[in-house]
């Protein structure tokens, strides 16, 4: 943190992206450290929301995808993924553009959703990222049911769920990004933190 950033009280990012798949506890650790930073959080679910308020399928298909195809979460955990990663590539310049005002702007704030994609980070630069990511189907089972008691299990969208992680911490792992596996969940927001603030300090993302 520099001497600025001390006197005013912030952290020494502008954008911290916490991403992962859908089930891996992303919204609570994006919580706890909200409060530990005292800053807000933008969830890319908002973004989606504002995209399909003022857009039609034929403008963004891939981002209308699961309104015009009710049915598609039904297919296989594979073709589910495929069209995961297809939504989040067509959500890219929106997040990027979000991203660009936070820094702009040099308000900070927290970035965490599901279609939030791995991209470089330079070290002690104004953005962070973590990725979440739990490799055990039955585990995010569980969350979902914890989650969603009237849902009942959902195995299927948890077998996607998995595949779609394990692609996105390959891609983090990738660029340079930390993975960090959500249990234990006690001191989840601890190792978030620590390898945020390793990123800055030794110029190299925490394993």
């Amino acid at each position: 943190m520099n001497d600025t950033d001390q006197a005013r009280g912030l952290p020494d990012w502008r954008v911290l992206v916490v991403g992962g798949a859908s089930g891996m506890g992303k919204t609570g650790v994006s919580r706890a450290l909200a409060r530990r930073y005292d800053v807000p959080v933008v969830e890319v679910d908002d973004i989606v929301e504002a995209l399909l308020a003022v857009t039609l399928p034929e403008h963004l298909p891939d981002v209308h995808f699961w309104r015009t195809h009710p049915d598609a979460s039904r297919r296989t955990p594979e073709s589910v993924v495929e069209r995961q990663i297809a939504i989040a590539e067509a959500l890219t310049p929106a997040i990027e553009a979000v991203v660009a005002n936070h820094v702009g702007t040099d308000t900070p704030v927290i970035l965490e959703g599901d279609y939030v994609l791995p991209l470089p980070v330079a070290p002690e630069g104004p953005v962070r990222a973590v990725f979440l990511h739990e490799d055990d189907t039955a585990q995010v089972t569980a969350n979902y049911l914890s989650r969603e008691p009237e849902a009942g299990p959902q195995c299927h969208r948890a077998r996607a769920s998995v595949l779609y992680g394990r692609w996105l911490a390959a891609r983090a792992r990738a660029v340079g990004v930390p993975v960090i596996a959500p249990r234990p969940w006690e001191d989840l927001a601890g190792r978030v933190a620590e390898a945020v603030e390793n990123t800055g300090r030794r110029g190299s993302p925490a394993a």
